[in-house]
């Protein structure tokens, strides 16, 4: 597990020394492998992508387990090799009901010297093989290690300062170890997918020097060294916070090449985008908003990395944060769960770097040292009990009602020019300093600030969506966004600032004319920096000039949805800027639905054809993304989207009586689940109302329990960040 706040002090540690293979105490690693296949159970059956979930013997099934670390040798296992201390982890392992282990292949150990393949390396991982049949723990390993745990980095020796993701050899290098993984392990059903490498680009790099083009060609690389012999096994890349950072291993840069997408929705690490405590409302949706983010880019989506070192908070909190992101996530389609990690350092860990510096990465576990339960442990054993119940054959998460677009600026590759309307021949050709790094000797310009702009408003709108009971997801400006009932266009999504990473292309705007006239909805707001061409045939107002305030205050004048005449709605402007100003609007053919506290239109409804449009004056999302804690005091902006959503006439399928509680459906022919969280500190006595649904069951770790229903729903019980599934028919 890494930390961004980490990347810049990079230790490099190097595994390189073959005198110490063989261990005083040591069993070789082909007798151990030797006597744990007698004693094997029933071999794990193969794995393979079936729609949006993993199966095997033609069942779907979502794993869930944790990366492993061992507690006493820590990164240093393959040379202080203990196979009866592995087996007791994976024996723990099995207790709490993992099904896959997330582990890592140390690039020096396998390669110690270019081209040179240590056959001992490749007998260890024979015998986790064997671990894996005989526990029944899908193996899931990293590539390339690299940087793990901390802000160490476990280089190897024969780089010379080479950047991994570029130098013509380090690149053939890589390719031929990929390779020779995948002539070793090409029909092993033990191992459920290969993962390229944790937490990609490589740190020991520096920041921003590797490109998109870089991350593109080295993952298709490595994917064909894989290919050349392993048919079988789904390919993922182990990326950390590269869709919500903008980083050139985001899902839309490698989606060509695997199967499968990751994240590790560390909030704690991302005060950016999450500036609350670790247990907090918006901090419980980390899992899900990234699941969106990534998963609208074409492949489905697992959690490798989440949670928190009890080294820092509570153990109580750390449970319920992960319990509730964990289903949150779940209902969201993840296809796994792969928890950072298995167990605490040891004690004697505490004397050497890399937990020597950092400090809270010694109780990063769900088990202690000496493998006694923490209380993660113990509600990941009740949740793996859960999950195993369920059967997802002919089910997939439901489609979302709300489209949050994303700017095609965002997605695509530094340099493509493709969606640019430039054809024929031209007298100058076209460059861009927005696309420095496609020209020779140009780096690409810090667009670090605008992300977070973007990304602010994108998770606030995400979150407001699920507190209206509204599932939202994220296509991107170029795809077929037309097929979602709503459209949400948040500021800075309308602007038109540079970087234009944070907005959508002028053409954009007649698609969304069209959308609408067809039936369809679009929301938006906008700031001082909008521009939206001929706005007021879309939207029934005009920009007329800046609205500078530091509080802004809109009061409802005219009945919308549930909204009254005298409801408000409070803000803080976070800067004196643009990007945080709003708008003075001339209204044309639009209805006014509520006023600033200057008494000017902050809220205009319209109607276009056979659909509506609404427009907020303010970047009202933009002002809840600056805000501490903003979901765990009184907020109630949630209430204008549910307004929209009564005022087109949406009625989503399963709804709750309380914004804290989200409620996400996987639907089958006739069945399916709901996946119902409490995102709140307070228990909660809920009732869910659920269209066309005869009957529900709840599932708890020992089976499930029918629930009454009452008319068009049912009453349930949420302890604080509990979450639940139910099966509804």
């Amino acid at each position: 597990m890494r930390h961004q706040t980490l990347k810049t002090c990079v230790a490099v540690v190097i595994l390189c020394s073959i005198s110490l293979l063989n261990a005083p105490g040591a069993e070789p690693p082909a007798q151990s492998t030797r006597r744990n296949n007698a004693g094997a159970s029933a071999r794990l059956p193969e794995v393979h992508l079936e729609g949006t979930y993993f199966s095997r013997d033609g069942k779907r099934f979502i794993p869930v387990g944790a990366h492993w670390v061992p507690a006493k040798a820590a990164m240093q296992w393959p040379v202080e090799w203990d196979p009866k201390d592995i087996e007791a982890d994976f024996a723990k392992m099995h207790e709490l009901g993992y099904s896959i282990v997330r582990l890592d292949m140390m690039w020096a150990w396998f390669e110690p010297r270019p081209g040179d393949y240590n056959p001992t390396a490749f007998q260890q991982l024979d015998y986790m093989v064997s671990l894996a049949h005989k526990y029944q723990i899908y193996l899931h390993p990293s590539l390339f290690i690299g940087g793990e745990v901390g802000e160490a980095y476990w280089d190897v020796a024969w780089r010379h300062g080479r950047h991994p993701h570029a130098d013509a050899d380090m690149l053939r290098l890589e390719t031929n170890l990929a390779a020779e993984f995948g002539r070793h392990y090409a029909n092993e059903s033990a191992i459920i997918g290969w993962d390229l490498t944790d937490e990609p680009p490589f740190w020991i790099v520096g920041g921003g020097a590797t490109t998109d083009s870089m991350a593109i060609n080295w993952t298709r690389l490595i994917v064909d060294g894989i290919r050349q012999y392993d048919k079988l096994h789904p390919i993922v890349v182990g990326t950390s916070g590269e869709e919500t950072g903008h980083g050139p291993f985001r899902a839309d840069n490698i989606a060509k090449f695997v199967n499968f997408f990751s994240v590790h929705p560390f909030t704690l690490y991302a005060s950016d985008l999450f500036p609350d405590p670790l247990l907090s409302a918006r901090g419980t949706y980390g899992a899900a908003f990234e699941i969106a983010l990534s998963q609208s880019a074409g492949r489905p989506v697992m959690i490798h990395e989440m949670g928190a070192s009890t080294a820092q908070f509570a153990p109580e909190r750390i449970a319920s944060y992960d319990r509730a992101q964990i289903y949150s996530g779940l209902g969201a389609g993840s296809i796994g769960v792969d928890l950072w990690c298995y167990t605490d350092a040891s004690p004697q860990q505490f004397h050497k770097a890399p937990y020597l510096r950092t400090p809270q990465e010694t109780g990063w576990g769900m088990t202690t040292w000496d493998r006694q339960d923490k209380p993660l442990a113990r509600e990941f054993k009740k949740i793996s009990q859960v999950v195993r119940q369920l059967d997802l054959a002919g089910v997939s998460p439901a489609p979302a009602e709300i489209g949050i677009v994303i700017p095609d600026e965002w997605a695509k590759p530094h340099g493509d020019f493709s969606h640019f309307g430039l054809t024929g021949p031209e007298v100058t050709p076209y460059v861009s300093t927005s696309d420095a790094d496609a020209m020779p000797g140009h780096a690409q310009p810090d667009v670090s600030a605008a992300n977070r702009w973007l990304m602010g408003s994108a998770l606030t709108s995400f979150v407001l969506a699920r507190r209206a009971h509204l599932k939202a997801d994220f296509p991107r400006e170029y795809a077929d966004w037309a097929k979602r009932p709503m459209l949400f266009m948040p500021s800075p999504i309308t602007g038109t600032s540079d970087p234009f990473l944070t907005h959508i292309h002028s053409d954009f705007y007649e698609n969304a004319r069209k959308y609408v006239e067809n039936g369809g909805f679009l929301y938006a707001s906008v700031a001082s920096d909008g521009a939206i061409p001929d706005m007021a045939s879309l939207f029934g107002a005009r920009l007329v000039d800046r609205a500078p305030s530091s509080e802004v205050t809109l009061k409802i004048v005219a009945p919308f949805g549930e909204l009254k005449p005298g409801d408000t709605f409070h803000y803080t402007v976070p800067t004196q800027t643009i990007e945080s100003w709003g708008t003075l609007l001339e209204v044309t053919s639009g209805r006014v639905i509520a006023v600033d506290q200057n008494n000017n239109p902050a809220l205009v409804a319209n109607s276009i054809g056979r659909g509506k449009t609404l427009l907020s004056a303010y970047p009202i999302e933009h002002y809840l993304a600056n805000v501490p804690a903003v979901f765990d005091q009184p907020e109630n902006t949630h209430r204008i989207y549910e307004a929209f959503r009564d005022w087109v006439g949406l009625k989503p399928v399963f709804r709750a009586d309380d914004p804290a509680i989200e409620i996400t459906a996987l639907n089958g022919d006739h069945r399916g689940y709901v996946v119902v969280v409490n995102h709140a500190a307070q228990a909660k006595n809920v009732t869910i109302t659920a269209s066309g649904v005869r009957s529900a069951s709840r599932f708890e770790p020992q089976g499930a329990t029918a629930i009454p229903m009452d008319g068009s729903g049912w009453k349930m019980q949420l302890g604080p960040y509990e979450g639940a599934i139910v099966e509804w028919k």
